[in-house]
């Protein structure tokens, strides 16, 4: 009985096939020794070979797509990983007081986009910024939401607690752009807002710190009855305590007690009180405020 004539291009046809189904090597960086071929060759059978052969041929292919997929997926969980430790390193560095383990973490021209603040960039930006939070006491805990990363670039969303003497001052969100400069994963921006309604209306208290050129003179000016106090309860602040850091004599604060915020925030941006600020040698450029949210 003759052969029955075999179909062009399937299984069935007498001259072998060789298919190369898998070349593994994809990821940047992976060695020879990780480098395999798989070829599958399917041999000359007649219209009556076993259907079942053919069914685990391509089942057989189907695992070698999976393993493909699998060795060339990307590197983003490890980087990932790297971005998750930084930010551990982060809130470690903040809650041990130690705003420059903080500034490291950032590049050289970061930008801070902090609630009710004008947009700052630089190292000394970050350093102030986050070393006046922890001047006033700080404490912070930090969730991460998302962590995602393409190439070089990645973000963070996540979540914040700042807490004072063991209690939840602050609560609210943030988002943060990383970029990995020669190799290192750094913050280029960060921004975070509350998710306590700011408090603008009466009763409504402020800390501020900053810097001052000298501390004896500037807290002679708080002191007797025609003092910077009595100027700031005639716009809206009856009350001012005065503090000072036992570390750094020159670094001082206030808290204020503000019964009307607009009266005050217009004495702050007038001519008039710069001049009296610049008077007490106050450095405009270390100014943080901080407002109370509870």
């Amino acid at each position: 009985m003759d052969r029955p004539p075999c179909r062009p291009g399937s299984v069935d046809s007498p001259k072998t096939v060789e298919t190369i189904a898998l070349v593994l090597g994809c990821a940047k960086g992976v060695g020879k020794e990780r480098q395999a071929v798989a070829v599958l060759k399917t041999r000359p059978s007649s219209v009556f070979h076993d259907k079942e052969v053919e069914m685990k041929k391509y089942a057989f292919l189907s695992i070698l797509v999976i393993v493909v997929v699998v060795a060339c997926a990307p590197t983003a969980s490890r980087e990932g990983t790297e971005i998750a430790e930084q930010s551990k390193a982060w809130a470690a560095g903040f809650n041990s007081e130690n705003p420059d383990a903080i500034a490291a973490l950032y590049s050289g021209d970061a930008r801070l986009m902090a609630p009710n603040a004008q947009m700052e960039q630089g190292s000394e930006a970050v350093r102030a910024t986050f070393g006046a939070m922890i001047e006033a006491g700080l404490g912070i805990e930090l969730d991460t939401v998302e962590t995602r990363v393409a190439g070089d670039i990645g973000y963070r969303v996540g979540t914040y607690s700042l807490t004072a003497g063991g209690e939840e001052v602050d609560r609210g969100k943030y988002v943060e752009v990383w970029r990995k400069l020669d190799g290192v994963w750094k913050i280029t921006a960060d921004i975070w807002n509350s998710d306590l309604a700011a408090e603008t209306s009466q009763g409504a208290t402020l800390m501020g710190t900053h810097e001052v050129e000298d501390a004896a003179k500037w807290l002679a000016a708080w002191q007797g009855e025609d003092s910077r106090r009595a100027l700031f309860a005639e716009h809206g602040a009856p009350h001012v305590s005065v503090f000072q850091s036992p570390d750094n004599p020159n670094l001082t604060g206030l808290l204020i007690q503000v019964s009307d915020m607009e009266a005050l925030q217009a004495l702050l941006d007038s001519e008039e009180g710069r001049a009296a600020a610049a008077e007490d040698g106050v450095k405009f450029d270390t100014l943080r405020l901080l407002a109370a949210v509870d």
